[in-house]
């Protein structure tokens, strides 16, 4: 008679024969944590003409969100607006403590300073 295995026996098995796991008892569960007080919000937005950016700071002030705006608009119409925005935007970012990063040449993110960005 043949034996029966289930996917998760074979799984405990396979992590007992790796040397990984030597008891059944040493697997833990995680727990999920739900009392997540205040969440940040993830945000997309396009600058088109210079006058966006007032939309942009004004998001992003309103509220602890993450902010990735398209610039490649802006560039391709005019690029003195584009490095007045950029150098607007920057001038917000050391004032309040929060961070401007470049994805690549056609998107930036802003960041509130509760986020770090790792480069």
């Amino acid at each position: 008679m043949a034996e029966e295995f289930t996917t998760s026996d074979i799984m405990i098995g396979g992590l007992l024969k790796a040397g990984k796991v030597k008891k059944v008892e040493d697997i833990v569960e995680a727990q999920m944590i739900h009392d997540v007080k205040k969440k940040i919000k993830l945000g997309l937005l396009v600058m088109e003409r210079y006058t966006d950016v007032e939309k942009v700071l004004s998001r992003f002030r309103k509220s602890d969100s993450i902010l990735i705006v398209k610039i490649s608009p802006l560039r391709d119409k005019d690029m003195s607006d584009l490095k007045k925005a950029i150098d607007r935007i920057k001038t917000h970012c050391s004032v309040t403590g929060a961070e401007l990063a470049a994805l690549d040449d056609n998107w930036i993110v802003l960041v509130p300073p509760v986020v770090e960005v790792l480069r």
